[in-house]
């Protein structure tokens, strides 16, 4: 039977079909040539057992065939569902406001739904991945895109991944790099956990996001919602932050500088006091918050920073003074100053030997320090000078790959196969970090 999986599952399971058929041919053609109490034949039990496997691969090739019938519809279906996915969300929020209306509680603020609800050219946004593909099927392979008197390769590869992608179709960077869609999805839902990848970055410069060529248009609807709110929650200070106060819920509710009355949780109707931005206490003045308190109190106590920008607490664990916070704000991690606007040094002696000596170890291999100790010690007080002035290239970094299993510098994971090795300042780090965070 192996032989019928190599064929379509249409033409196997005609071919079980009719071969079933024939084996009901031949039971019926030696019906009457036996006694009715005789024992059956060999020849009738190798029948009944190949009727059976035959039976049993025709329903399997049945569920085959239903199986991806159902995965053809979930893709086709996809734009549908997720648009109708999001009136249902736009409907509940619908509802929740018409309830505060006749209440006559505070009226909760319009939804990133309801506002996309509200806009004319909604029905075009689940259009978009199938535009793209339609462009894929009619482009020819090996076209050259001339778009403003720019000429484009004929190939490229996705800078993460590696794959060769079509650059008529691929998503380009400003700094020409190409990604492939899974990539972009990939960063895109990472950015969504991370606020460290966010704005979205390559080689130190902003995606686009916004029209035809921007990252948005690459992401099917319910993953553009999720990156719309991450990205307004992310665009305001950490201090202006507004959340539901109650921990099985914790959404983000805005800021606190577009909210002068007290509002109510979109989900879990929790009211909230806008000022101390705990569960609202009517007649009650407003308390300090003791778990705020309590993580400032221990933030003096280990001596960590306060970014000026946000005032995010900032805790540094290796690396120089010169500290650049979630929110991209540069400041000196001694006096909390903006950088390069005090006199304080750039490193800790103890920080600087330390990470001079891991930088050499990634140049030279972990066996170094042992194997060739004078030639690394004089590497390390070669890199020391180096980074004194010169630690976090300032004009971008010059990436080589190293092979080899070793933990990136920056998001502290570990890489099984390898890292990109920086040929100016000797950081390694993994692709994500390299092309997206450093």
């Amino acid at each position: 039977m192996s032989e019928h999986l190599e064929l379509d599952s249409a033409t196997a399971a005609l071919i079980s079909q009719l071969t079933l058929e024939d084996i009901d041919d031949l039971r019926n053609s030696s019906k009457g040539k036996g006694r009715a109490d005789d024992p059956p034949s060999d020849a009738e039990c190798a029948l009944k057992a190949y009727a059976d496997e035959t039976q049993n691969l025709l329903r399997f090739l049945r569920d085959l065939e239903l199986a991806r019938s159902i995965d053809n519809a979930l893709e086709f279906d996809q734009p549908v569902l997720s648009v109708l996915s999001v009136v249902e969300e736009g409907l509940r929020d619908d509802h929740v406001y018409a309830e505060a209306l006749q209440n006559d509680q505070a009226l909760p603020t319009q939804s990133e739904v309801q506002r996309l609800l509200e806009d004319p050219d909604f029905h075009r946004l689940s259009d978009t991945n199938n535009n793209v593909s339609e462009i894929e099927n009619d482009s020819p392979a090996n076209t050259i895109a001339v778009e403003a008197g720019e000429v484009r390769p004929t190939r490229a590869q996705c800078i993460i991944c590696r794959d060769d992608v079509r650059p008529q179709t691929a998503f380009r960077g400003p700094c020409t790099h190409f990604y492939c869609r899974q990539c972009i999805l990939n960063l895109v839902t990472a950015c969504i956990g991370d606020e460290s990848l966010f704005p979205l970055q390559c080689c130190r410069q902003n995606l686009p996001m916004e029209g035809s060529q921007g990252v948005l248009a690459q992401l099917e609807l319910r993953l553009r919602l999720s990156f719309n709110r991450k990205a307004v929650e992310f665009a305001t200070l950490s201090k202006d932050r507004l959340y539901c106060p109650r921990p099985t819920c914790s959404r983000f509710l805005g800021s606190t500088a577009d909210h002068t009355d007290d509002i109510v949780c979109r989900d879990c109707r929790t009211p909230v006091c806008v000022a101390c931005k705990q569960i609202l206490h009517p007649g009650e003045r407003c308390g300090e918050n003791a778990a705020e308190e309590q993580v400032k109190a221990l933030a003096r106590e280990q001596h960590w920073q306060t970014c000026p920008g946000c005032a995010q607490i900032i805790d540094l664990q290796q690396g120089c003074y010169h500290m650049t916070c979630r929110c991209r704000t540069e400041f000196c991690y001694v006096c909390a100053a903006r950088w390069k606007n005090c006199s304080c040094p750039q490193w800790e002696e103890a920080r600087l030997l330390n990470t001079a000596e891991q930088r050499v170890e990634n140049e030279m291999g972990a066996q170094a320090r042992a194997a060739a100790p004078r030639l690394f010690q004089q590497r390390v007080e070669h890199r020391i000078e180096r980074l004194r002035y010169e630690h976090d290239c300032a004009n971008g970094h010059r990436w080589s790959r190293r092979n080899g299993r070793a933990r990136c510098e920056e998001c502290r994971f570990m890489l099984p196969e390898y890292l990109l090795l920086c040929r100016s300042c000797g950081i390694a780090a993994c692709v994500r970090c390299a092309r997206n965070r450093l």
